[in-house]
């Protein structure tokens, strides 16, 4: 089929020893040529990279359209070629085969076996009968099984990039997307296909594994047995958290039910959960469930896509060093028994007497994780510590019959002072699971990786704690007053209070009420934010004027509405205190309260009168003695 492109080589183009046929696919990235081989005399595939929007054809030169476009066209350029030289190492009889790279016109090429068949996108103009399905399956799970073993990812299964052979109607993988996911790191953007794309391929640093390409697949063969394309995982997502509906994707084991069998459903189903750690982990593990004889077929792939452990193991040596040194976007995966590690290290002891200095420096590297376990033991007994030193009252709450009052979602707290005064408004929030971080990967390197977090039952908060309820605070533990900085006091949020002071001020009001307070998690505190989005602010993905918002803070509650959950000024006002420590990237500390003798820093969360930046995800920390004028914080209830 010739497809019509003015930015094409022209037939009869010569390339090397190639002559260009016609033109065969053309995307964003690349044209695809057939092409004849004069000296072997066959007909071959060839790939060029042309990034379209990037640069331009001046007669058979691909040329950046500008000094800044020459940049990241140059950068593509890389990852291709590096993605070409790694597949031409991968050899097995159901991915295609490259067998020649070389750079001409300033630009890179791909020569590929051409196979003669037509691509899925055309056969699945209805269902596959299951015995058609479970005939191609075995070959496409052994060549995803191979490209795994051989280090790095597919990222592009879909129905286009799946060929099936006229001469026997066996499957062949192609059109890898390593170097478009590359490139779209290098625009901040997510290049995808929706429908067959997991929510990880969304994000600029999602944690993409083999369960990636798995997802892929499942969405094919949801096509194969329903004739639906699957819903843009983005959808699904905003129908479950936003919109609290059900998942807009129908199980195939409801739709197909009785057509097929109930492991073939339900391999799809699992293939297709939106969360990574629900989805199957390897080709293995997916595979030994959806087919009984599966395990066979990719042990044979294995011993067809690798000559011996050593040449493996070489390979695995190279590919790390190209990812390592020009950061691009495979994914290492590696899988090796812990048997075949030990007989390896064996042999290698006994071939050569530097190995003794490879196992001095595997103990100092063990000696270190003992060191950082130890670390991390006395984080825990600091933990425990703090819970001590905070169980204020437990003979008096132990002889304080049980509270029988159950909250819903919204309701509105205020607990009694000593005194009969009220504390803060709190707003009651269901705890749940939600998608945490740069979402859509717009945003800094420490709001990555975006992942799922759980969090219990809460109250937030409705309000910054202002100046008002602070000073009463103050007044009763005789406490120095924070400076308003000549802004007022009254209903604006308190400022210049260190992370000390908001402490001791949610342990104050928790011996007044006999409930507990205290600072938010990051998480708890996004989770509140959020309240069930996954745009970049509560209200979507566009900033929005306040007309309100000056050069200093404002009373409380009065520039923009409240969020889905009710609460205020999550995005704006002034920065608010957590109780979490701050880390470059998520590690788990998000979701864990700080020992409060700890010095290290500790997160802040939201915009600010000074700082613009409202998305949900921004983060910003600060050492816990310093005292800021945009700088506040309100409080968590727990249940």
């Amino acid at each position: 089929m010739n497809i019509e492109t003015h930015s094409a080589l022209l037939t009869g183009c010569q390339l090397k020893e190639y002559r260009i046929l016609s033109v065969i696919g053309q995307g964003d990235f690349g044209i695809t040529y057939l092409a004849q081989d004069t000296k072997q005399n066959q007909q071959v595939a060839i790939k060029e990279y042309f990034p379209d929007n990037l640069a331009i054809r001046e007669e058979d030169s691909i040329e950046p359209k500008s000094q800044q476009d020459e940049k990241n066209f140059v950068w593509g350029l890389e990852r291709f070629s590096q993605e070409s030289k790694s597949l031409t190492n991968l050899h097995h009889p159901n991915v295609v085969r490259v067998l020649n790279f070389f750079k001409a016109n300033n630009t890179a090429y791909i020569v590929m076996e051409y196979e003669q068949g037509q691509n899925l996108e055309h056969i699945l103009i209805d269902t596959l009968p299951e015995a058609k399905i479970k005939n191609i399956l075995p070959h496409l799970l052994a060549s995803i099984h191979a490209v795994h073993e051989a280090g790095f990812l597919h990222q592009n299964i879909k129905p286009s990039s799946i060929y099936l052979r006229d001469k026997d109607n066996t499957p062949v993988l192609l059109n890898f997307g390593t170097a478009h996911y590359a490139m779209g790191r290098l625009h901040r953007k997510a290049i995808v296909t929706p429908g067959y794309a997991p929510f990880e391929q969304y994000q600029i640093k999602g944690p993409q594994g083999p369960w990636t390409d798995i997802y892929a697949l499942g969405a094919i063969l949801y096509r194969a047995v329903t004739g639906i394309t699957p819903p843009e995982v983005l959808d699904r997502i905003n129908a479950i958290t936003r919109n609290k509906s059900a998942d807009p994707l129908v199980p195939a084991i409801d739709i197909a039910k009785g057509k097929y069998s109930n492991s073939l459903l339900q391999g799809i189903d699992w293939a297709l959960q939106i969360a990574e750690e629900d989805r199957p982990q390897t080709v293995q593990q997916w595979a030994n469930f959806l087919l009984p004889n599966a395990t066979n077929t990719l042990k044979q792939c294995k011993n067809i896509s690798s000559t011996d452990t050593r040449q493996s193991i070489n390979r695995w040596i190279v590919i790390a060093l190209i990812i390592i040194g020009l950061n691009i976007g495979y994914v290492f995966y590696i899988n090796q028994t812990t048997s075949d590690l030990k007989q390896q290290h064996a042999e290698e002891l006994q071939n050569s007497t530097t190995n003794k200095i490879n196992l001095q420096q595997k103990l100092k590297l063990a000696q270190q994780d003992i060191n950082e376990t130890a670390t991390n033991i006395t984080s825990v007994r600091q933990q425990i510590a703090v819970l001590q030193e905070e169980n204020y009252s437990l003979k008096e709450k132990l002889n304080t019959p049980s509270s029988t009052i159950s909250y819903a979602l919204g309701d509105i707290i205020r607990d009694k002072l000593s005194d009969n005064s009220y504390g803060p408004d709190m707003i009651w929030l269901s705890g749940g699971k939600f998608m945490m971080g740069d979402i859509q990967g717009n945003g800094e390197e420490n709001e990555q990786p975006a992942h799922w977090m759980a969090v219990e039952n809460f109250a937030m908060g409705r309000y910054e704690i202002t100046f008002t309820q602070y000073d009463r605070f103050a007044e009763a533990t005789e406490r120095n007053k924070p400076d308003d900085a000549g802004w007022g006091r009254g209903t604006k949020p308190v400022i210049n209070i260190s992370w000390y002071d908001a402490y001791a001020y949610a342990h104050w009001l928790s011996q007044q009420t006999g409930k507990k307070y205290r600072l938010p998690t990051e998480a708890e505190w996004e989770y509140a934010a959020r309240a069930g989005t996954i745009s970049q602010y509560w209200w979507g993905d566009e900033a929005v004027p306040c007309p309100e918002c000056k050069d200093e803070t404002i009373s409380i509650g009065s520039s923009l509405p409240a969020n889905g959950f009710d609460l205020y000024d999550m995005n704006g006002n002034v920065r608010e205190w957590t109780c979490s420590e701050y880390t470059a990237n998520y590690v788990g500390k998000e979701r864990v309260c700080v020992y409060r003798s700890d010095r290290a820093a500790r997160v802040e969360r939201g915009g600010s009168w000074l700082n613009p930046d409202m998305r949900v995800s921004a983060r910003n920390y600060s050492l816990p003695d310093k005292r800021y004028l945009n700088v506040g914080f309100r409080l968590v209830r727990e249940d």
